[in-house]
């Protein structure tokens, strides 16, 4: 079973800055996200691995500057990013035979 979840950033990125090019997909950032310590069984689980999403798109769409625009564009990153991850999510959840994949969906987007 695997148990890491690859979150790229190209598409987030791509869209938030406006560049498009193979070039720069090439060069943007992506997270491993590791669950193979988490029992996705349950709610409890699922929800870990939905923080560990979040908190690996928050990581990598990050920015130092504080100009309004910058920080709105992070914060734009991180949510494309997380929905990104989501099918990875919910397919995890599902080979582990929870019926919670449903709700995390719901629950990563709603953020």
């Amino acid at each position: 079973m695997t148990t890491t979840i690859f979150t790229s950033l190209a598409l987030a990125a791509a869209t938030v800055t406006g560049f498009a090019s193979p070039a720069f997909a090439a060069d943007l950032p992506t997270a491993v996200v590791r669950y193979g310590d988490i029992n996705l069984a349950n709610a409890a689980g699922a929800q870990t691995l939905q923080m560990r999403v979040k908190r690996a798109a928050a990581r990598v769409c990050q920015t130092s500057d504080r100009d309004l625009s910058a920080v709105m564009a992070a914060k734009q990153c991180q949510r494309l990013a997380v929905a990104r991850a989501m099918p990875q999510v919910e397919l995890a959840l599902a080979q582990a035979g929870t019926q919670v994949a449903q709700n995390s969906a719901s629950l990563a987007s709603a953020h």
